[in-house]
């Protein structure tokens, strides 16, 4: 399916180009589980609050490669945001994003 980059319709504006990516990337449970943990674990943003790959190996129980082809999704939509450290990628949460994200949802009520 191709979509049209340019806005021709009154019920089609920026947002929901980002908004499409982000519910794309968040059609999987264990990407859904993924942001769930970030959400909860980076809520300090501290330095006790770092989450690297090994992290979400060990708490969900699937391959590196596995978890790491679900992050590179999160990464691509946006959701995540990743610095590294020596041989580490940290990942944060995009809660701006995510926040936008849930606005525009909220909005689909016809209110």
């Amino acid at each position: 399916m191709r979509i049209r980059t340019e806005i021709s319709s009154k019920y089609i504006n920026d947002m929901d180009f980002e908004v499409a990516k982000i519910a794309d990337a968040l059609a999987h449970p264990v990407r859904v589980g993924l942001v769930r943990y970030l959400s909860e674990k980076n809520n300090g943003r501290g330095v006790d609050n770092v989450t690297c790959n090994k992290d979400l190996v060990e708490l969900f129980d699937y391959s590196q490669s596995t978890i790491s082809q679900h992050v590179k999704i999160l990464k691509e939509a946006g959701l995540f945001l990743t610095e590294q450290h020596d041989k580490f990628t940290h990942y944060e949460l995009n809660y701006d994003l995510l926040q936008k994200f849930a606005a525009t949802v909220g909005s689909l009520n016809g209110s």
